[in-house]
């Protein structure tokens, strides 16, 4: 009887911590972005997984998505609802999670117009929101070189893809504060730390690896913005 009464005490003791740990993350992410990030979780779950897996529970079809995600070699692999996709580009969340391309160009370098192999400079305004909800710009550059002009409008538009992290977002500042209490977390945010946006086939291996609980709310909060978007 002591036994039983002192498991009970444990678990109302870890339940009241992670209810503790997500009102903090809910907290400093805010409360409209944390309606979004829940809402895109849900569609994830009652949408795209019971169309993939019909036969499968959720935590099954969470972990069953990410064994064939790691194992896909190609980059082809299933994309959640156009619905759940449309949740998130039409958010603020999609600002406090990553730098958008705001506009992209290219500049010629006058010193090499001559020569028949051009080398110029290509730059990103980047688009993003900071702690304090304020959008802010910033502007990254890398030299290219190629020989055709045609070439540009292509590396233009496939460079309007790309996304980076935002470091300084309140996405990002609320899994720290929740990172002590969540062993990937904190590895997340290393490794994000040093390597930037990650292949989602790395994070879904790493979570595999890791036996991270699929029914964690932080975990699936992490599938669906680093993996499944």
């Amino acid at each position: 009887m002591k036994i039983l009464k002192l498991f009970i005490f444990l678990l109302l003791v870890v339940s009241c911590s992670k209810k503790e740990q997500i009102k903090k993350f809910e907290n400093v992410l805010g409360k409209e972005n944390s309606e979004t990030l829940t809402s895109m979780v849900l569609e994830f779950e009652n949408g795209f997984l019971k169309r993939q897996y019909p036969d499968l529970n959720t935590e099954k079809a969470y972990r069953q998505y990410l064994k064939e995600l790691e194992n896909n070699s190609t980059g082809n692999w299933a994309k959640p609802s156009k619905k759940s996709r449309e949740i998130f580009n039409k958010s603020n969340l999609r600002y406090e999670i990553y730098r958008i391309p705001d506009s992209v160009w290219i500049e010629k370098n006058p010193d090499t117009l001559h020569f028949k192999y051009d080398k110029s400079t290509i730059k990103t305004k980047w688009k993003y929101l900071n702690e304090n909800g304020k959008f802010e710009y910033g502007v990254s550059e890398s030299s290219i070189s190629f020989n055709e002009p045609k070439n540009e409008d292509s590396l233009i538009e496939l460079r309007k893809k790309y996304i980076d992290v935002n470091y300084v977002g309140k996405y990002r500042r609320a899994l720290y504060s929740i990172s002590k209490n969540n062993k990937f977390v904190s590895e997340y945010l290393d490794m994000t730390d040093a390597a930037g946006i990650l292949d989602p086939r790395m994070v879904a291996a790493n979570m595999l690896s890791d036996d991270v609980d699929l029914n964690n709310y932080f975990i699936k909060r992490l599938i669906v913005t680093e993996i499944a978007n």
